[in-house]
């Protein structure tokens, strides 16, 4: 093709659409999509909230843009024009199908409907200005009156139903939260039987300071020992003397006990003998246990 030629081309592909509304246009578009996706794929309510509004005023403005920038000329009549009329248009239907298939919302029907409302008038009217009909006004007013109507009907709707999807959300997470706890913190049931205190006291990670408070303690089998943490910094109860120990966390291991927590031991579960342990954090804090059938008098 000559330089003449290809010039001319490219020229009178340019006449067919408006690159400058085009390109904004469809840009505009896709980046709504997007952000109506992710605001209906289930991210926190707030942040879904502001995407809703964020990404219908975006889109709107996007469809107005594309829908001017193809329509500038008339409707596409040759080939080159309906093939990029048609490309734009697949790539928005395939963007809609993800965001239909992905949304887990059941208004996705109304917001459709409001898409559709926004596109047709803006269509419309485009065509219309850009054919210098003599009806450009009437044929606005139809539509735009219709599209008014149409939102107005959608937000009462949604005002209505707003306090109903509130009770509903609300009691949900109720629910879950309550089912949440109660996979996390089973109810334990304490056994019967006395109760023998051990204090983790504050400063015992420093080295040579008083590690547990008793150091040793002497219980009778069946009894509940509960270890305290009353240091400013985290500690274990864990059975053994160091990690090569064999019964390194063999019969206890009370994990991380932070500040004021408490770990307590069913002694019940012991054989009558002694048991060491210790801190895993600070492996020169050092305790014993001592587990006896009947205590003496």
């Amino acid at each position: 093709m000559k330089r003449k030629d290809y010039l001319k081309y490219l020229g009178r592909i340019i006449e067919l659409a408006d690159w400058e509304l085009l390109i904004p246009g469809l840009g505009l578009t896709i980046l709504g999509l997007v952000g109506v996706a992710i605001s209906l794929s289930g991210i926190a309510k707030t942040f879904e909230e502001g995407m809703h509004a964020i990404s219908a005023v975006t889109m709107l403005f996007g469809m107005i843009l594309l829908a001017a920038g193809i329509l500038k000329g008339g409707l596409p009549r040759s080939n080159e024009a309906k093939a990029a009329t048609i490309f734009i248009v697949g790539i928005l239907a395939a963007l809609g199908g993800l965001l239909a298939g992905i949304s887990n919302v059941t208004t996705l029907p109304l917001l459709i409907g409001v898409i559709f409302l926004i596109l047709a008038p803006a269509t419309i009217i485009a065509y219309a200005v850009h054919k210098g009909s003599r009806h450009v006004k009437a044929i606005s007013i139809i539509f735009i009156s219709g599209s008014v109507t149409g939102f107005i009907a959608f937000s009462v709707f949604s005002y209505i139903q707003q306090p109903v999807q509130a009770g509903l959300e609300e009691q949900s997470q109720e629910k879950t939260q309550q089912q949440e706890q109660q996979q996390q913190e089973p109810v334990e049931v304490q056994p019967a039987g006395p109760r023998f205190e051990i204090t983790i006291p504050a400063g015992s990670s420093v080295q040579g300071n008083l590690a547990y408070d008793p150091l040793e303690a002497r219980v009778s089998k069946g009894t509940l020992v509960v270890w305290k943490n009353i240091d400013n910094t985290i500690h274990t109860v864990t059975s053994g003397v160091d990690f090569n120990d064999p019964n390194y966390a063999k019969f206890f291991d009370s994990g991380l006990l932070n500040t004021n927590d408490t770990f307590t031991l069913d002694t019940s579960k012991l054989d009558a003998g002694e048991y060491d342990y210790f801190c895993i954090l600070h492996v020169y804090m050092k305790g014993k246990l001592i587990v006896v059938e009947e205590m003496q008098g």
